[in-house]
């Protein structure tokens, strides 16, 4: 078997580190990235260096956002963190808004493409493809990926809905990018915690609660799912 190094980025209420059948270091994102200015609720900013049966993993519970302020290079030095310690494919897992209305809260979407849409001037392409696509994986779809840092209003969600999107969030375009350029596999899966047109408020923690409860359910289906992509045992 090819050498493989796994990593997994997750983000509000997704705490992947269940995922692992062990780790053996645990460290703080922010001593990886000390530019690291703001916390958003839902991350522990937290690294966990273990194994899913016989590929070493890195579990990274946390990532940054462009609606924190980052620049498009300090996502490069977030990705290159991934390359430098070897890693050759990388999940990107987001918290999302539904826009198909079959989509049930707490259903995981995997991302063929993704289409951005820049509130602030971002380098990255408008649409992208993911390079690691899980064959059996169903429901999969398009995702809409904003800057933020406001939820959308329901005008600019039926264009986005009209154009194909699926879900909708403000975390992995950059990641998606920088991936790929640095010749990482990357694939993205979407946790959908809420819909986005129903006309009650909708808050974080709200996001976090319903990504916690999801992810409880999902994690050892996922783990099985990746077991038998990557063929490991």
């Amino acid at each position: 078997m090819a050498h493989i190094k796994l990593a997994i980025i997750t983000g509000s209420g997704l705490d992947f580190s269940y995922i692992l059948d062990n780790y053996y270091k645990e460290k703080s994102l922010i001593d990886v990235l000390p530019e690291i200015h703001t916390q958003v609720a839902g991350h522990k900013y937290q690294i966990l260096d273990g194994y899913i049966g016989s590929i070493p993993t890195i579990v990274c519970n946390g990532r940054i956002h462009t609606y924190e302020g980052y620049a498009f290079k300090q996502f490069q030095s977030f990705i290159n963190y991934f390359r430098e310690n070897s890693v050759t494919h990388l999940i990107s897992i987001n918290a999302v808004g539904g826009l198909r209305k079959g989509l049930p809260i707490g259903e995981f979407v995997a991302i063929k493409k993704l289409i951005s849409v820049h509130y602030n001037p971002f380098p990255i392409p408008s649409v992208m493809y993911p390079n690691w696509i899980f064959d059996r994986f169903v429901p999969r779809g398009t995702y809409v990926w904003v800057t933020g840092p406001c939820y959308e209003t329901q005008s600019e969600l039926r264009l986005f809905s009209s154009q194909g999107g699926d879900v909708i969030g403000m975390s992995g375009g950059p990641e998606l990018y920088w991936a790929m350029q640095l010749g990482i596999k990357t694939a993205m899966f979407s946790c959908v915690t809420n819909y986005c047109f129903l006309h009650s408020p909708l808050t974080h923690e709200q996001v976090i609660e319903n990504a916690q409860k999801a992810c409880s359910r999902f994690t050892q289906k996922f783990k099985n799912i990746l077991i038998e992509e990557l063929n490991i045992g």
